[in-house]
């Protein structure tokens, strides 16, 4: 379905469900020089919105996020996607013998010079009796979104991969993080109401974290944050509690 500046479509891998559900995928194509934003827009923009309302025989739809890129709007960074993104969705049927029809709607933002609402809709039968191929267009498509799909790793892998330690020295809270992992970008997602930078600093693997804005009457207790890191081999996330009190 196309519109302004962009189109979507549904796609699917092919074949039953093996592991219990089918591989599918939303993908939005974009106008040159435009761009969508991820679940964390940044400084600017707004989510993607999902809804599988209509949707037959589903028993559960789990949509994924690609990582994403920064992007500068006129010195507001923003979080998202430029040309094309693919957000992979696992869609587990009720009866795995019968199909399952899978309708999406989809509320987006697309902007380019300007900010444009989007709003598309989309409907794609996943049937049990065809055959998958590895080597179809869907397949091949939602195969590389997954990979783009960051690894959630465990409180244990965490603390083997990344180093977070305040500094006390910094006007704001701040963290300095450190992993040995070929990492390009950071990213942080917090609670309403918060907001925290990330900057990447010039020795590789260290970036700052910095909470630049907090809730009114808020701010002494920890506050559970999701940390992304981009790589170009793998991209993994995980939890943290940043303990963004005023003093250290």
């Amino acid at each position: 379905m196309a519109g302004q500046k962009s189109s979507l479509r549904l796609i699917a891998a092919g074949g039953g469900p093996p592991q219990g559900f089918y591989h599918a995928g939303i993908e939005i194509r974009l106008d040159p020089g435009a761009l969508t934003y991820w679940r964390m827009p940044g400084g600017a923009g707004v989510p993607p919105i999902f809804s599988f309302e209509g949707s037959v025989n589903a028993a559960a739809i789990a949509v994924s996020y690609p990582a994403p890129m920064r992007i500068d709007e006129d010195g507001t960074e923003a979080f998202g996607y430029r040309g094309s993104v693919t957000f992979p969705l696992h869609v587990t049927p009720k009866d795995a013998a019968r199909p399952v029809l899978l309708a999406v709607t989809l509320s987006y933002a697309v902007c380019a010079r300007i900010c444009l609402p989007a709003k598309a809709e989309a409907r794609l039968t996943l049937d049990p009796a065809l055959e998958a191929s590895a080597a179809s267009e869907g397949a091949t498509a939602i195969a590389a979104a997954e990979a783009e799909v960051p690894l959630r790793l465990t409180p244990q892998q965490r603390d083997a991969k990344v180093a977070i330690d305040r500094d006390k020295t910094a006007s704001l809270p701040t963290w300095r993080l450190s992993t040995n992992g070929d990492v390009e970008d950071l990213f942080a997602e917090a609670p309403r109401g918060w907001y925290f930078e990330t900057r990447k600093l010039s020795r590789p693997g260290e970036f700052l974290i910095v909470a630049v804005e907090k809730p009114h009457g808020d701010g002494e207790a920890p506050v559970p944050v999701i940390l992304t890191l981009k790589s170009e081999r793998q991209s993994y996330e995980f939890s943290v509690d940043l303990d963004a009190a005023s003093t250290p």
